[in-house]
């Protein structure tokens, strides 16, 4: 049942059109990126626009240790004005979800994000979620990761962008496991 909900959910938010699909690699991570727009399929207030965001993360930490999954789900409200500086904000939550060999950790965090439009083809995203002890759970002690993209506008609906990121997931037992902190390169659609 589930399964299905997701599903068409999915399919319906993709034909309606003001969601976007993000992939970013470097060295030893790949990370796949959707947000679907919500407004076009619920009577939303059109003053803010309202996402669910889906991301799965791979990481390859060392030559001899096997690849980390990171996935989350979650949703957020961003502002779709911008002020006379070109900056607009917005607030979410996320579940996210991941595990070692020994432990796993499943986090609530919440986000932060800021968007600062130069002009019609270069704009900034500097996004961050923290999750405190009190919001993560399973064998973890917090979550926290921050992201800065620089985007540049190829097509009319293309974009690619460099950026940085670091990824961190703490356990109970004083192990930080850090799923990337390095450069990323990209593309992005919005469709």
């Amino acid at each position: 049942m589930k399964k299905i909900v997701a599903g068409s959910l999915l399919s319906t938010a993709l034909l309606c059109g003001s969601n976007n699909f993000e992939l970013n690699v470097n060295n030893n991570t790949l990370e796949l990126v959707t947000d679907i727009y919500l407004n076009n399929h619920y009577n939303m207030n059109h003053g803010s626009n309202y996402f669910i965001s889906l991301s799965h993360l791979n990481t390859k930490l060392g030559e001899n240790e096997p690849a980390q999954k990171l996935s989350s789900i979650g949703f957020k409200v961003t502002n779709p004005y911008v002020n006379n500086y070109g900056l607009s904000l917005g607030l979410g939550v996320k579940t996210v979800y991941t595990s070692t060999e020994t432990q796993s950790l499943n986090a609530i965090p919440l986000s932060l994000f800021i968007k600062l439009e130069l002009n019609q083809v270069l704009y900034f995203n500097l996004d961050g979620s923290f999750s405190p002890r009190v919001l993560t759970f399973a064998d973890g002690e917090n979550y926290r990761d921050v992201k800065f993209k620089v985007n540049y506008k190829m097509l009319n609906d293309g974009y690619i962008f460099l950026g940085a990121r670091n990824i961190v997931a703490s356990y109970n037992n004083n192990h930080d496991v850090n799923y990337d902190s390095s450069l990323f390169g990209g593309f992005q659609i919005k469709f």
